[in-house]
């Protein structure tokens, strides 16, 4: 899976207005062969910050809706001050697609630097963790990813029922134990935030 990841700070007073253009670029995208998914997540912590996540098959297909009239046009007649772009990783390609049996819109965004050498067992120990999310409950997925224009930076999204079940994860003994007995200086956080789905287009 391919995902071109936005952060997005709305102007003053145009939540509403910037989702549903949002909401109309993603209405474009979605006729597109390729086209997997499109999300709108609300940070929880500050109402204007927005995390934008569009997941197509490959980068191919991205580029081929680019391509297109509406893949050309639809960035041409943005309002002005709608939103500002934060700086941020912006291309992905999927390395863990974990899926859980449960639903919601709890999202947990994690970045990463991956020590030289160590993606092996930067993936062994997100698999392991994404055991103790399947046993606890209240996952729907967890998805890394590895970005594709700078070598050693992982994503992380997992999607939980509530920020309460990842409450119950972060506080579990199985993971105690896996963060003592499991590999040590794979990777340096750069930061971990939580958000909430507010709009979801799928194929």
């Amino acid at each position: 899976m391919y995902l071109v990841q936005e952060i997005l700070h709305f102007g003053t007073g145009r939540n509403s207005e910037a989702v549903n253009r949002l909401k109309w670029i993603h209405s474009l995208m979605q006729p597109n062969p390729g086209f997997v998914a499109a999300q709108i997540c609300s940070y929880l912590g500050n109402s204007s910050r927005h995390l934008i996540l569009r997941m197509w098959e490959d980068k191919e297909s991205f580029m081929a809706f680019r391509a297109t009239p509406d893949g050309q046009g639809y960035s041409k007649n943005r309002p002005e001050g709608i939103y500002e772009g934060q700086p941020v990783g912006r291309e992905w390609e999927d390395i863990i697609d974990t899926p859980g049996s449960d639903k919601g819109n709890f999202l947990i965004r994690g970045v990463f630097d991956i020590a030289e050498g160590r993606w092996d067992d930067y993936i062994s120990l997100r698999r392991s963790q994404d055991e103790v999310h399947l046993k606890m409950g209240g996952l729907q997925y967890s998805r890394n990813f590895k970005q594709l224009d700078e070598e050693n930076s992982a994503l992380m999204l997992i999607r939980k029922t509530s920020r309460e079940d990842h409450l119950k994860y972060m506080e579990s003994h199985v993971l105690a134990d896996l963060r003592t007995t499991g590999p040590t200086g794979t990777f340096t956080p750069k930061g971990n935030e939580y958000y909430e789905i507010i709009d979801e287009l799928t194929k």
